[in-house]
């Protein structure tokens, strides 16, 4: 097959902007068939300060860009691609620059632009990251990606080699690409890419002086567990003592391992827990070694009773952690050859390939030429691919999609959704496609293990084909409330609605097709179908209007704001606007309830039929995802026209999403105790951040969120376990509070923190994290650090390659900074990070649930003020705080700057203080506290 004339190009910018910014670096690689007929490579001429930001990230400076030659001297060699094929990573952001510049050529240039992004999904649908630099490292090309023209272009060019000449390699997959691959115009030019013979691929290698045949070394690395035969696995105190205390033993596992009284402090409280059957709360403060702490115990409890033990997380790092790290250690300390531990991941986060092949036959998606569409099929058949053909610990899920492929291409961000698997319509085990189902198989995994490892949605929505534990652990217990509040909200909205529409159809024909198996009267099967077109019909003609309605209602409002959320309560008042939107919702209400009556029984027939051969098996899906679909859209209707007491809802807008309905609960304690507590024998909430350090402040929130106030006296401990801080505070950690620096949103907020501190940090050598709260503010803080910094201290910006953390741990001196949400998980022992500044105490969302939510525990509890608005914002504070100090021997200080304290009252401030402890805090100016701090960290570091 022939390539035509292609070129692999790289451009750089003065900033993202085709209007505003300038190219200042552009590099390209042209070709003829597989013939290299020209390598090129300039800096363009600019007028533009560069930033310090691209200064920083191409090692492009001021006086090199104004030396270089101009544009008009330059785009000409661009002139020579006309009609090419433009190869580029990311090609949209190529195109957005140059397509002006071929638009001035007199010539009127074609170029063609082809994304290597999809290209490379398609070759590896288990990577979840395909940026460049990820591709450069991980085949070895380079250490990093340089970020200039002609090196990106040539490392890219390596990159779609190597991924295809090695891919050649795995017959098994190349069959399967080279079948999806065929599903193309020959106009794609992929296609013609990924046919070439590996002589072909290796002559193109050649000409660039890349040994295409040389493979990167391998760094697979297996779980190695030690065959030993632990004397003390059973149950009990003493054993337990025994364990955490071999400190001999346990080095001999993990060099850093030391013996901790907290820690066995934690896991003798598991212990109980679990011996008795109660429920607990345990705070276990930095430097605990938490993990580890529950673990044992449970691991202990589950060998010797022979039962389930859950544990669900609230973030998919320390699952990870857990699985690769804490679970592999435990394993070979313990000797446990046939101690099953898996990680269980909940249904919606799996896609169904059941209902994707039955969307291909009723849909005929292989014939269509839409490239967007070729696109998200071939991309979902290499993912469904890769399940078939990998185990159950690889296969992939939902959240393995990238992100950049769902952002630019609107059909697979569609068919992701209706593809999730919903527990309530699997057909389980008598899937034809269960063999290489992802949920299916982690179910059976699940069955047959004696450890479940899970996040809080998973424990909130439980299989209804898996018996679930009865001894459960929830680590990071202070995230519960949002994701109980995620988990039990119900939603409807203009997607929603357009994907029940889409389907309605296809449900009603898969019932049509369930039908004819059996004998029913001609005069009701017309009747079913006649019923269906008007139910259709009728949802049309108020949905259509009610989209208009909805838009005029809200941009009416003095408030509206057009690039974000609009939320209001779900109307109740009787003007116009109103009462036509509440009518058309009744009257789509009442169409549901007519068409629900219609094909329940139905419904009930066919569940319990006996011959489910495929044909029954597809037509069931499909029908039974018609139905839940409707069912939810009437359970949410019912919802906002008659509301539960303790629900909270409401009616949104935007520009770009349109409209949607939500209905969430208020008192999520209510519900975490009876779908959680209550079913259990024993629950252990557990987090380094739940109260202030005694636990004699905020933490009845805790209580409330967990539903642990409502459990019966009999079956908890009487107040929650706080154990020691593992640290010094007092004396390794000091925190100031600056309040003299102007408002966060004036614009020389950021210029005079940076001026104020960085006299300090250059004593110091860097050593710091800064964190901000805003985008603008995050932006221009990394713009006026690299001014000031760059060629004394390094600068390590967030989003500035993937690998940025690591970086800074490596520097001898740094300077790190990031957004808000960065300084959650991130572990920097040692001296590397001695200072974190923070632009802000965080807020609390005002979302109208949060403000139902503080009136309820006002009107339940008392003083919602302190034990809830301020407590919740003290323990996200709390989180990034915990960066600081990591092992007995670190040392740090803190500043928190917030002009907005200067307007608390005195007892605010004083109650706000004592949620923060063990951290001490002190109140002085911005330049005294940076001075107090160098002399503090001065004092104690050689």
């Amino acid at each position: 097959m022939s390539l035509g004339k292609w070129t692999v190009i790289d451009i750089e910018t003065t900033g993202i902007h085709p209007g505003s910014d300038d190219i200042i670096d552009i590099g390209f690689i042209q070709f003829e068939g597989t013939t290299l007929i020209k390598t090129f490579s300039s800096l363009i001429h600019t007028e533009q300060i560069l930033s310090p930001f691209i200064v920083k990230l191409t090692g492009i400076n001021q006086e090199m860009v104004l030396k270089a030659p101009l544009a008009r001297k330059v785009f000409p060699e661009l002139f020579e691609l006309s009609d090419h094929t433009c190869l580029a990573h990311n090609a949209g952001f190529e195109e957005s620059f140059l397509s002006p510049v071929f638009e001035s050529n007199e010539l009127k240039t074609e170029v063609r632009y082809a994304d290597s992004i999809w290209y490379l999904s398609l070759l590896f649908p288990e990577r979840s990251h395909l940026s460049l630099e990820n591709f450069i490292q991980s085949f070895e090309i380079a250490q990093k990606e340089e970020h200039r023209g002609l090196a990106d272009a040539r490392d890219l060019l390596k990159v779609m080699l190597h991924a295809t000449y090695f891919t050649h390699q795995d017959k098994k997959k190349d069959f399967k690409l080279k079948t999806v691959f065929d599903m193309f115009p020959e106009d794609f030019w992929f296609k013609h890419f990924y046919f070439l013979s590996d002589s072909d691929l290796i002559h193109i290698a050649e000409q660039m002086d890349f040994n295409l045949t040389l493979k990167p070394s391998s760094k697979v690395e297996t779980e190695i567990v030690h065959k030993v035969d632990y004397p003390s696995r059973t149950f009990s105190k003493e054993n337990l003592e025994s364990f955490y205390k071999n400190e001999e033993y346990l080095k001999k596992i993990n060099p850093f391992y030391r013996f901790r009284k907290n820690q066995l402090e934690m896991a003798l409280k598991v212990s109980q827990s679990f011996k008795n059957k109660i429920h607990a709360l345990i705070q276990a403060p930095t430097g605990t070694g938490k993990t580890m702490g529950y673990l044992v115990p449970a691991t202990f409890w589950s060998l010797t009773e022979k039962k389930k033990v859950l544990i669900a997380t609230g973030t998919k790092a320390l699952q990870e952690q857990m699985m690769t790290k804490d679970i592999p250690e435990l394993k070979s300390t313990l000797g446990l050859n046939d101690f099953k531990i898996v990680r269980l991941i909940g249904s919606q986060n799996h896609l169904c390939e059941l209902i994707f092949r039955q969307q291909l036959e009723e849909n005929s998606l292989l014939t269509k030429t839409n490239e967007e569409e070729l696109l998200a099929t071939s991309y979902l058949e290499m993912f469904f691919f890769f399940n078939e053909t990998h185990e159950n610990d690889q296969k992939l899920t939902r959240e393995d999609i990238p992100y950049v492929l769902k952002k630019t291409n609107d059909f697979l961000r569609e068919k992701e959704m209706s593809l999730g698997v919903d527990f309530r319509t699997c057909v389980g085990p008598k899937c034809p496609l269960a063999g290489s189902c992802s949920y299916m198989q982690g179910l059976i995994e699940a069955k047959k293990a004696d450890m479940i490892i899970g996040n809080h949605a998973l424990m909130l929505r439980w299989p209804k084909s898996l018996e679930k534990p009865e001894s459960i652990i929830v680590d990071e217990a202070h995230r519960i409330e949002s994701e109980a509040t995620q988990h039990f909200s119900l939603e409807i909205s203009e997607q929603t609605f357009d994907s029940l529409l889409k389907i309605w159809s296809n449900g009603y024909g898969a019932l049509y097709y369930l039908l004819s198996r059996h004998s029913i009267n001609e005069e009701r099967y017309f009747s079913i179908r006649a019923n269906a077109q008007d139910y259709l019909s009728r949802i049309k003609d108020h949905f259509s209007p009610l989209k208009v309605l909805i838009e005029s209602f809200f941009k009416k409002s003095p408030r509206y704001q057009v690039e974000h959320d609009n939320e209001v309560p779900f109307p109740k008042s009787q003007d116009e606007l109103s009462s036509s939107i509440v009518n058309h919702l009744k009257s789509m209400d009442y169409v549901f309830k007519l068409a629900l009556s219609d094909i329940h029984p139905w419904y009930e027939m066919f569940g319990k039929e006996k011959d489910k051969d495929e044909g029954f098996m597809k037509a069931w899906v499909t029908f039974e995802s018609m139905m839940v679909m409707m069912e939810h859209h009437a359970e949410v209707l019912k919802d906002l026209l008659e509301p539960r007491q303790n629900w909270c809802q409401t009616m949104h807008y935007s520009e770009s999403n349109g409209f949607f309905f939500q209905t969430s609960p208020v008192d999520v304690g209510q519900l975490i105790y009876e779908n959680v507590l209550k079913p259990a024998e024993s629950v252990v909430f557990t987090s380094a951040t739940l109260a202030n350090a005694q636990g004699d402040m905020g933490m009845m929130s805790i209580e409330w969120m967990t539903g642990y106030y409502q459990v019966e006296a009999q079956k908890r401990f009487k107040s929650g376990t706080f154990l020691s801080p593992q640290f010094d505070y007092a004396h390794k950690a000091k925190v100031f509070l600056a309040t003299d620096l102007p408002p966060m949103n004036d614009p020389q907020f950021v210029v005079k923190l940076i001026d104020k501190t960085s006299p300090s940090i250059e004593i110091l050598g860097g050593k710091t994290l800064y964190l901000f709260s805003s985008k603008y503010r995050f932006e221009m803080a990394a713009q006026l650090l690299l001014k000031k910094f760059e060629g004394k201290i390094p600068l390590f910006v967030q989003g500035m390659g993937k690998s940025v953390i690591e970086e800074f741990k490596k520097s001898p001196s740094g300077i790190l900074i990031g957004m808000e949400s960065f300084g959650e998980g991130i572990d920097i022992p040692g001296d590397k990070l001695q200072l974190i500044i923070i632009d802000k105490v965080p807020d609390l969302r005002m979302d109208l649930v949060i403000q139902a939510r503080r009136e309820f525990f006002a009107d339940k509890f008392g003083n919602e003020f302190q034990d809830y608005f301020l407590s919740h914002r003290a323990r996200s504070l709390h989180q990034k705080f915990g960066r600081l100090l990591r092992r007995e021997s670190d040392i740090g200080g803190i500043l928190l700057v917030d002009q907005r304290l200067t307007k608390w009252k005195g007892s605010t401030m004083k109650s706000f203080f004592k949620l923060l402890e063990p951290y001490q805090l002190e109140i002085k100016s911005t330049e005294e506290s940076m001075s107090l701090l160098v002399d503090f960290i001065k004092k104690y570091t050689p």
